[in-house]
């Protein structure tokens, strides 16, 4: 069984200057737990696989290509390989979400 806790998770480096956890890695997936401050975001970038957020709490706005959407506790967000996209936390609060992507 493989039990990983956030707080105990490996810390990532990354140009958004944000909290970001590996929680796994596999040959196939990879998930992280990010964490937003207010007003805090994850820069305009592309992946080279399909990736998908899922919004443990908060709220905030997501970009893909041309689209923006709303995102707040238990949206799911499809972000297609190659296809630049960008997360802002709009609230007063942090915003928690999980990064899954997919190779």
């Amino acid at each position: 069984m493989l039990y990983v806790n956030v707080t105990d998770a490996e810390r990532v480096k990354n140009p958004h200057g944000v909290d970001i956890r590996k929680l796994i890695e596999s040959e196939g997936a990879q998930i992280f737990h990010v964490t937003l401050k207010p007003g805090g975001g994850l820069k305009r970038h592309t992946n080279p696989g399909d990736a998908f957020l899922y919004i443990i709490k908060g709220r905030g706005i997501v970009k893909v290509g041309d689209e923006e959407g709303e995102l707040r506790k238990a949206t799911l967000v499809y972000l297609p390989k190659g296809v630049s996209h960008s997360v802002t936390n709009t609230g007063s609060l942090k915003m928690e979400f999980l990064v899954m992507k997919v190779m």
